[in-house]
């Protein structure tokens, strides 16, 4: 029986191994059952070594096309190219290793496959290899901000340029540089379109964005028509006509 593998990400030690036919997809998967039964997971590398399904040359062959594939400013397979960068910063400013790094982009593609969608950042600190304060310092470097809203609690990172200001693309409401979680929905690269009506929602006392003029033109009531206007006054008079008739015949 033939085994099959999903699609892995291909910055990963293990699947360049199985690219380059170094191992079988049965011995990479033997190793990866063993690291996930480990309370503190051995590098995939070591495994294999260990297991014998690689000899250490080997082993420098693979490593030497990850670090390859790493330093390509077109990112391989699934990974993504912000992961890649902001991993590669991590190691190369000492935060992490490039056993972590690799550790945590395995553990964001199995995520992945199952519908969870998280950061490299949020992943190595949940899982300690890094500090809350690391995530925004290198976000710095990349030129983002990590801003929060807490109005709606969205988190969201922003361009430098634009953070000033930035309005909540789900409520509205202004953005504040206050790191209060590393989870970040989106990057922003551009300003959202802000709704005017956010501000029936708003807490007392909160700014509230001012809507565009096209908006206030559409709130604004229409006019009445000058003939309308005219037709009223019309109808008004001939009736105070009409009654000063009446009560005139009826003294006669």
């Amino acid at each position: 029986m033939i085994m099959t593998m999903p699609v892995r990400n291909s910055l990963l030690l293990g699947q360049i191994a199985l690219e380059l036919k170094l191992i079988t997809p049965e011995k990479l998967k033997q190793c990866l059952d063993l690291q996930a039964g480990q309370v503190n997971p051995r590098p995939i590398g070591a495994l294999l070594v260990e297991e014998g399904f690689l000899t250490p040359e080997a082993l420098a062959t693979a490593v030497e096309e990850q670090s390859r594939r790493l330093a390509d400013t077109a990112p391989f397979a699934s990974a993504p190219k912000a992961a890649v960068s902001f991993g590669r910063l991590l190691v190369q400013g000492g935060h992490a290793t490039q056993e972590h790094v690799n550790e945590a982009l395995r553990a964001q593609q199995d995520l992945a496959e199952r519908g969870d969608r998280k950061r490299l950042g949020e992943i190595l600190v949940e899982s300690g290899r890094i500090p809350f304060e690391t995530v925004p310092a290198i976000l710095k470097q990349q030129g983002k901000v990590l801003m929060s809203c807490t109005f709606c609690g969205t988190h969201l990172n922003v361009i430098q340029a634009i953070a000033q200001g930035y309005p909540c693309r789900r409520c509205g409401m202004p953005l504040e540089e206050k790191a209060v979680s590393v989870s970040a929905e989106d990057t922003a690269y551009l300003l959202p379109p802000v709704d005017p009506r956010i501000a029936s929602r708003a807490p007392a006392g909160a700014p509230v964005p001012a809507p565009s003029p096209a908006a206030s033109r559409a709130a604004a009531p229409a006019p009445a028509p000058a003939a309308w206007k005219n037709l009223v006054i019309l109808v008004v008079v001939l009736g105070l006509l009409a009654l000063a008739v009446i009560l005139f015949s009826r003294t006669d």
